[in-house]
This record gives C-alpha cells, structure tokens and sequence, in this order.
C-alpha cells in the first residue's frame, strides 16, 4: 500500500463502526465460552425457556465441531474429493454443515445479548478470568479504534450516509432473517396441516377398508344363513353397496392423490422461497466478511505505516535538533566576536578623542604662552619710545 494514502471520512467511520461491532461480539463471545456454559447446565433460569435452546445448541455445536476437525485429514482448504474416499467427503460435508450452523447460532446468540444487557451483566458475574490472548486482542483492538479516531474527520453530510448505509445493510440483513424466520415457520405449518389432512383420509380409507370386509363377512354369513334361495338377491344387492363403497373409495384415493401433489408443490415452492432467501443472507454475510476482511488488512497496514512514519519523524527531529544546536553556538561565537569589534571600536574611539583633547589643551597651553611673550616685548617697546 502507497505511504501516503490518507482514508476517507467514509472509511474511516466504516472501520469505526466496524470495530465498534466487531469489539461488541467479541466481548459477548469471550463471556459466552464453552467453559461457562458447561458450568451452568441450568440455562433456562438465565435466559429463559424459550431463548434455551440457542445455548444448548451451541454447546452441541461446538462440541460435534471439534469431533468433526479432529477426523479431518488435512486443511479443509487443501481437500479435495475422491470417490474412492466416501468416509472423508462425508466428514468434510458435515464439517461445513456444522461451521455454518456454528456460525448462525452465535450470531443469534449475539444479538440476544445485544437485546438483553442484562443478560451480559449476568454471564460477566459467572465468567472465569479470561484468556491473556483474548485480552491481548481485545488491547490491540482499542488501540486501532484510538488510532483510526485520530484520523476521523467526517462531515455532517458523511455521517449521515454512512448512518444510512448502515442502517439500511442492518434493516435488510434483519428483514431477509425474518422472512426465513417466517418462511420456515409457514412450511412447517403448511406440512403439518397437510400430513394430518393425509393421516384423516388414510384412517377414513382404513375404517371404510374394514366396513367393507365387515360387510362381506356379514353377506357371506347372512347367505349361509338363509340359503340359496335369497342368495341372488343379497348378492344383488351386496354387489351395488360394494361399488357403490368402492366408487367412493376410488374418489377418495383421487382426492388423496390431488392434495398430495398440491401439498407437494406447496412445500416444492415453500422450500425453494427458503432456500433462496437463506442464500441471500449467507451472501450478505460473506460479503459482509470479506469487505471486513479487507478492511482489517488496510487498517494493519495503515497502522505499519504510521508507526514506521512516527520513527521516522522523531529521527528527524532528534537530526534537526542537532543542526540547531550547532546554528545557536555558531550563532553566539559571532555575537561575541560582533562585541569584540564594538569594543574595540569604541576604545579607539575614546583613545583618539582623548588625543585631540589633549592636543587641544597643549595648544591652548602653548598659545596662551607665546600671547603672554608677544604682550610682554610690546610693553617693553613701549618703554623705550617714552625715553
């Protein structure tokens, strides 16, 4: 991945949002251990009656799960099927039956937590001291969300998308899980009305069966009885009341047949709707996984990045901090030499002002001197011219 790649608000609230949830399950899935299960066989007084099944199912799961992976001969990734090895196929089979049902039954299992709170609080005061890798992972995962909300800076417009996506991923995810929910539901009802529309019939058939060779019995004894004589005339009319049963008894098995077919197509339909309904949720979410998936790849990458950056940026600073110190003594040597020079200046400058102050006073001194020796000679030629 290119170092400088920045994510988008849009992403980074995706991978927000994913490892809040993801941290949620986890969590859930951490209280929910097969240890704790196994130490509390009275779930229905936790959960109630109605939601226990979910948990006995889950230690079933679990435990036919891992029967299944020690029969495996290898990675299921590296298997491939042999007809002359029906008992590994069959293994391999059920090994991703029983992953798939694992997988659905703790996600049911989540968001019955998730809707109960209470519940958690509950499983929390039983649960033993967790796994140091299940903290560990836990740690490592707060530090990814810190670090991907560092870098979060959505705008109103983006949070309400991404909400909206979300949103609308969850409410189809929920709607095509209840209308299995209800699909599977109408095929068992629709299944069991119509096998007790069959059973009724095949008891009607069944007593109008033993009417009918009650009544043969009744004729034949009743023809012993009387004698040949009324013999053609009960056979007569024994012969009408059994094609007469017998008509019945041939629309009956017609109507039998009829709601057979219709029960057959009704339920072909039922199933399929199912079927199809079942496959959009599991391509839910195996896209789902695979778009997590990939986001957990770019976040570990990003998180390689920005700790190889970091490095990077403190050997730097520790590198340019060097240079400053260099630059600041540098710096200084040329202040001080700067006022040196200054120094020095100025003191040739006194120097030189106290020379022509003293040159001045010396000719002043000398001047004044030579103005007293003129004065003098010219009093005394004064003198002379009086004489």
């Amino acid at each position: 991945m290119n170092g400088n790649y920045q994510l988008t608000n849009v992403e980074a609230q995706r991978v927000m949002a994913v490892l809040d949830e993801l941290a949620l399950d986890l969590r859930l899935a951490f209280r929910l251990t097969p240890q704790t299960l196994s130490t509390n066989p009275d779930i229905a007084s936790i959960v109630g009656q109605e939601n226990e099944r979910f948990f006995v199912m889950q230690v079933e799961l679990e435990k036919r799960f891992f029967v299944l992976a020690a029969q495996l001969e290898g990675p299921v990734s590296e298997f491939v099927a042999d007809a002359e090895n029906d008992t590994q196929d069959a293994v391999v089979h059920d090994f991703f039956d029983v992953a798939r049902r694992l997988r659905k039954n703790t996600r049911e299992i989540c968001r019955f937590l998730r809707r109960n709170p209470g519940l958690d609080k509950k499983l929390q005061a039983q649960q033993q001291q967790p796994a140091e890798l299940a903290e560990r992972f836990i740690v490592v995962l707060n530090d990814l969300k810190a670090q991907t909300l560092r870098s979060l800076g959505t705008s109103v417009e983006e949070d309400k998308s991404e909400k909206e996506h979300f949103e609308n991923v969850s409410v189809r995810e929920k709607t095509l899980t209840e209308q299995e929910r209800m699909l599977t539901k109408d095929l068992a009802t629709v299944k069991r009305d119509r096998e007790k529309a069959v059973k009724a019939r095949d008891a009607q058939i069944a007593t109008l069966e033993a009417e009918k060779a009650e009544l043969q019995m009744m004729t034949a004894n009743a023809g012993k009885a009387v004698g040949e004589g009324n013999n053609a005339n009960e056979k007569t009319d024994h012969a009408s009341e059994v094609e007469s049963l017998e008509k019945k008894k041939k629309k009956l098995e017609d109507e039998l047949a009829k709601t057979k077919a219709s029960d057959k197509d009704s339920e072909e339909g039922l199933k399929k709707r199912s079927y199809k309904k079942e496959t959009d949720v599991e391509t839910w979410v195996q896209k789902y996984d695979a778009e997590m998936g990939t986001l957990n790849e770019e976040m570990t990458s990003l998180a390689e990045v920005y700790l190889a950056e970091k490095a990077k940026m403190r050997q730097l600073e520790n590198h340019f901090e060097g240079f400053r110190l260099v630059e600041g003594a540098e710096a200084a040597q040329q202040m001080m030499q700067m006022a040196n020079e200054l120094e020095e200046t100025a003191k040739q400058k006194r120097l030189g002002d106290a020379a022509c102050l003293i040159q001045s006073t010396l000719r002043g001194h000398k001047g004044r001197e030579n103005f007293q020796k003129s004065k003098k000679k010219g009093g005394k030629k004064g003198g002379k011219k009086k004489k």
